[in-house]
């Protein structure tokens, strides 16, 4: 099978090197990434010219330099100290240009006017988040990436409201921006009696109290706005976390699918599972198989990158978490016949989820890895692929995605079926609960947007987000359609409509 026009246009657009062809470009990965194994090289062409596996887009970008950084995100600590925030702002800048996203959480930074003890007082958390964002404008990753960072605080942090509220400031838009909650405050959220939590200064302890719904209210306000922030599930973070207590999870990478201990790395890489159905039967020996070989690609991504600060190279080596994910999931139940939102797609999810998780751990048995099993999201993959994205219904039967190198329509004959069902079809219920389900057999995270219609109401985020964490998943993440001037995908023809974003007639958000 050859490659399709948007893949071949993206290839020459993002990864070709000078005077490469786009096949090419998948020689110089599998050779790059079977380390040396000819049957392993032969398979993986195979399969990365036919969209039945990629790798995630640094390794395709970087596969074959003299010191390849494969990986796609980090995840960084940071100190209250300013020797630690620049240390961290510098090692920002390094993973950007070889491509990869950041992830911080920036909740050990003492809050606005507290004291320095050098005198005066601290610009605050804030204010030293809006340098990193400064740098994503500076280092644009040689323009074939967007620059990918993910900011997370503390629900008791004392700046918690300024940060909820930030992006409707015009303010940290390079950023994804993402809250870490407890079971406890989710339980607060609701009780009216004892619904109060303690805020936390870095600096002072305890400084005061404020209600849970204040917060959880103000937040699903601004995600309605704008889509930011998303909420962080500590407790089910953590609970698939084998070092817990002792080194908890705080952060997670730049799509929130990846939660890691400081200076860990994602490895990932998606099986297309719609390339799996044939005459309406689904292959389970073959997706086991793919598994494995995804597996062991893996694996040897870990081996052989080249990783841009020793302590990473210590994390990976001490913990090498990889992550076989999955993407052409909506096309794969249009071809069975199953509808997206039905009991009958959960019942698969169940089916292929068993093979899923026995394959992935049957490679490498005796060695620790963190994680086996991640689902990232698919935006470039898929389009090499020649699929829908991720685990994502369809965004429409004809969609237009806006790309750093351009724009690219997509559309298929597949979606003239009844059993098409698009992201605005499926209610907000059934998103949470296809996520939920695929959760059940990934150790890592899911990623998976919740699409809601431009007519939600600010009521119908907050259930979503009560529903997701009763259904246990990692995290969650909304978008009402329209709510940003700028969105990544758009039904064609439509033009990008012009909404209410949160501000003042004087630009200053009164929130």
């Amino acid at each position: 099978m050859g490659l399709s026009a948007n893949a071949k246009y993206l290839l020459e657009q993002r990864y070709c090197k000078p005077g490469e062809t786009p096949e090419a470009v998948f020689k110089r990965t599998a050779e790059c990434l079977a380390d040396k194994d000819m049957k392993l090289e032969e398979r993986l062409y195979d399969l990365m010219t036919n969209g039945i596996f990629l790798p995630n887009s640094p390794a395709i970008y970087n596969s074959g330099a003299t010191k390849p950084s494969l990986h796609a995100c980090y995840c960084l600590p940071i100190e209250d100290d300013i020797g630690s925030i620049f240390n961290t702002i510098s090692a920002m800048a390094r993973i950007f240009k070889d491509g990869g996203g950041v992830g911080i959480n920036f909740s050990n930074l003492r809050e606005k006017n507290a004291e320095l003890s050098g005198g005066g007082s601290s610009s605050g958390t804030i204010s030293f988040m809006t340098i990193f964002d400064n740098i994503v404008e500076v280092v644009k990753q040689g323009g074939y990436r967007r620059g990918a960072l993910m900011g997370v605080l503390w629900y008791y942090h004392p700046e918690i409201f300024n940060f909820i509220k930030v992006k409707l400031e015009g303010k940290l838009q390079n950023f994804n921006l993402s809250i870490m909650v407890t079971d406890e405050f989710m339980q607060k959220v609701d009780d009216k009696e004892n619904g109060v939590i303690d805020i936390i200064s870095p600096k002072y302890g305890k400084i005061k109290e404020v209600r849970a719904k204040d917060i959880f209210d103000i937040m699903a306000f601004t995600s309605w706005v704008n889509g930011d922030p998303a909420l962080l599930f500590y407790n089910r973070i953590n609970q698939d976390n084998p070092f817990y207590p002792d080194k908890p999870i705080v952060t997670t990478n730049p799509c929130s699918e990846v939660g890691l201990p400081p200076y860990g790395a994602c490895c990932l890489g998606s099986i297309n599972i719609s390339k799996l159905v044939w005459k309406n039967t689904f292959n389970f020996d073959r997706f086991h198989d793919m598994c494995q070989v995804a597996t062991r690609v893996l694996i040897n991504m870990n081996k052989i990158s080249h990783y841009p600060l020793p302590a990473i190279k210590k994390e990976m080596e001490a913990h090498s978490p990889l992550g076989v994910g999955i993407m052409g999931f909506a096309d794969c139940l249009i071809k069975l016949g199953i509808n997206y939102d039905s009991q009958e797609c959960l019942d698969f999810i169940d089916k292929i989820g068993k093979v899923y998780t026995e394959a992935t751990r049957s490679i490498d048995p005796e060695t620790f890895h963190f994680y086996r099993r991640i689902i990232a999201p698919t935006g470039s993959l898929s389009i090499l692929a020649d699929c829908s994205s991720g685990i994502e219904p369809i965004y429409d039967v004809a969609f237009q995605r806006n790309l750093v190198v351009g724009k690219i329509e997509e559309t298929r004959d597949l979606y003239k079926s009844q059993y098409c069902r698009t992201a605005y079809q499926v209610s907000p219920e059934w998103h949470v609960k296809v996520l939920a389900q695929w959760q059940k057999y990934a150790d890592g995270g899911v990623s998976k947007t919740v699409n809601m219609p431009n007519n939600a109401s600010v009521e119908d985020i907050k259930e979503v987000y009560k529903l997701a964490w009763k259904m246990g998943v990692k995290g969650i993440t909304v978008y009402r359609d329209g709510s940003r001037e700028e969105q990544v995908l758009y039904s064609r023809p439509s033009t990008p409509p012009k909404v209410y974003m949160g501000k003042c007639s004087d630009g200053t958000c009164t929130l």
